[in-house]
């Protein structure tokens, strides 16, 4: 009886794992299934899209064959004008003015006279001192025969000489002050301003006029500090004057400062620049064109030729009529051409029109080829 129990039990623990199996089984199918399906799309996407490429016309584009040229890393920064030097005379001697001599815009030389005072007070002064000076020095010379002949203290020779000695330096004093009356340019160059007027009464340090250098000039330009170190190796500069027909000139280093002038770190290099003609005038802006390094054989095309993806650069290469996508490294920029470092060669063809329009083994038909930028536009 006991035996009998034990077989009517067994089919109903196999029942109970059935379903399971049976989902089990299903599972599996269905995986089996969907991996088949995805295969099959993308085959037949695979093929739609051979079909697509080769039903689509080729692609008109442009290529620029590479031909090692020559590539500056220049800058181009603004600039001021200054002049060479520039003199703002003061009055020394307060008087009023007596005569002017020159007027705004006269070319003076060095030594010129500008400006008279009146010299009336400083001539009776001088007149004065020079009388009591010459009074004081004969008697000097009266008590230096007494004194040999000891009829005076040496103390009373001693007293009437330094007499003699502080008169004499009232009277250069005296003749200074009388000079500088006659105002005199300590430099030559052309003038400016001249705010003194005949009759007007000039206090001590009151401007008298100022007077320009402007037969060769400064250029004054803000290097940036990452830019110090490379400047600082140049001597030659190009300067571009746009007021005078965009003139270039060019200009010699005169000063680059050691220290920056502002908190933008901006370091001051001062340019010499000839300007016999005098045509070059202070305030006027310029360009100042400052090549740091030169590629005597670099690889360059245009900056548009260059697609740039997830901070990667790529271009197009046509061969045997076919895109080739390339991806490229980038070096300097100068103008609106780039330098390639890596990934090209001489002698390959990049597509710099048309690019945008085409997918890698695309066909193309070359319509124009080119070894410059400069060419395409032809």
């Amino acid at each position: 009886m006991q035996e009998k129990k034990l077989k009517y039990k067994s089919p109903n623990s196999m029942s109970r794992f059935l379903p399971l199996l049976i989902l089990l089984l299903l599972i599996l199918i269905t995986v089996g299934l969907g991996a088949r399906v995805k295969n099959e799309k993308s085959r037949l996407r695979e093929e739609k899209s051979n079909a697509v490429s080769q039903e689509r016309p080729p692609v008109n584009v442009v290529v620029q064959e590479l031909v090692p040229t020559l590539l500056r890393d220049r800058l181009n920064l603004p600039g001021m004008i200054e002049p060479w030097e520039s003199l703002e005379i003061l009055a020394e001697v307060r008087g009023r003015v007596k005569k002017v001599l020159v007027e705004e815009g006269d070319h003076v030389n060095r030594g010129d006279q500008l400006v008279q005072l009146d010299t009336r007070d400083y001539e009776n002064t001088r007149n004065s001192i020079q009388a009591e000076y010459n009074l004081a020095l004969t008697n000097l010379k009266r008590l230096s025969a007494l004194r040999d002949q000891e009829i005076i203290a040496q103390s009373e020779y001693d007293s009437i000489k330094a007499r003699v000695e502080s008169l004499e330096a009232n009277l250069a004093i005296a003749e200074l002050q009388l000079t500088r009356c006659y105002i005199r340019s300590s430099i030559s160059g052309i003038v400016n301003k001249l705010p003194a007027k005949n009759g007007l009464y000039l206090a001590v340090g009151d401007p008298v006029a100022t007077v320009l250098d402007i037969d060769k000039v400064k250029v004054i330009v803000g290097i940036p500090e990452t830019d110090v170190a490379a400047v600082g190796k140049i001597n030659r500069f190009e300067v571009n004057i746009e007021a005078l027909q965009n003139r270039k000139i060019s200009g010699a280093k005169h000063f680059l400062a050691v220290a920056p002038e502002s908190q933008a770190q901006v370091y001051r290099l001062e340019l010499s620049v000839p300007n016999s003609s005098e045509d070059i005038l202070p305030g006027m802006f310029a360009r100042v064109e400052i090549i740091k390094e030169e590629f005597a054989k670099a690889l360059a095309i245009p900056l548009y030729a260059v697609i740039s993806r997830d901070n990667k650069h790529f271009v197009y290469l046509e061969e045997d009529n076919t895109a080739k996508l390339q991806e490229v490294r980038l070096g300097i920029l100068d103008g609106w051409q780039v330098q390639i470092t890596e990934g090209l060669a001489p002698g390959q063809r990049v597509i710099v029109v048309g690019q945008r329009s085409v997918d890698a083994e695309q066909k193309l038909n070359v319509v124009k080829k080119v070894t410059s930028p400069s060419e395409i536009t032809r």
